[in-house]
């Protein structure tokens, strides 16, 4: 696992090397960050506060991964300072992406999951939360709401398979 000045020294040198500009925020683990993976935040001027990397991601992701999303984000810092469209899933910030080797936003499954089987059509089923292991009996599927039979956990590391 990377510390944060470790992530700050490669973000330093991704932009420096890639955008000629230098890194003038922090880089900080937020582990509240539950749907996304990274994000770039700005105050309400619009001037850059800092990048905040996943808890789940620095816990469960590969190196590469890490370095993946960490670009991914330096990216949007970048194309902030430079004045250029930001935003995902912009034509130019998604090219940027591809270049340099960043995942796009929502490609990647990271940290721990809680399988299921529905108990009417025995479906598989997977959540991250935690709640489920000791109050299964509280949670119904979505495809019978019929209640759920725990089977188990996996840990997703965003290497390459199949998402559900």
């Amino acid at each position: 696992m990377y510390t944060e000045k470790e992530l700050e020294a490669i973000a330093r040198q991704f932009l420096s090397r890639n955008f000629q500009i230098d890194l003038h925020i922090p880089i900080k683990r937020n582990n509240r960050l539950r749907s996304s993976l990274g994000r770039y935040v700005m105050d309400r001027e619009g001037s850059p506060l800092r990048i905040e990397l996943s808890g789940h991601l620095l816990t469960y992701g590969k190196k590469e991964v890490v370095i993946g999303v960490l670009k991914h984000e330096c990216i949007h810092y970048a194309f902030h300072q430079k004045g250029k469209p930001m935003e995902d899933g912009t034509y130019e910030f998604e090219q940027a992406l591809k270049r340099y080797g960043a995942p796009s936003t929502k490609t990647l499954k990271v940290g721990k999951f809680y399988t299921f089987l529905c108990k009417k059509c025995k479906k598989e089923g997977e959540t991250r939360l935690k709640r489920i292991r000791t109050h299964h009996q509280q949670y119904r599927t979505k495809c019978c709401h019929a209640p759920v039979i725990l089977t188990g956990e996996k840990i997703y590391d965003g290497g390459v398979e199949e998402r559900t």
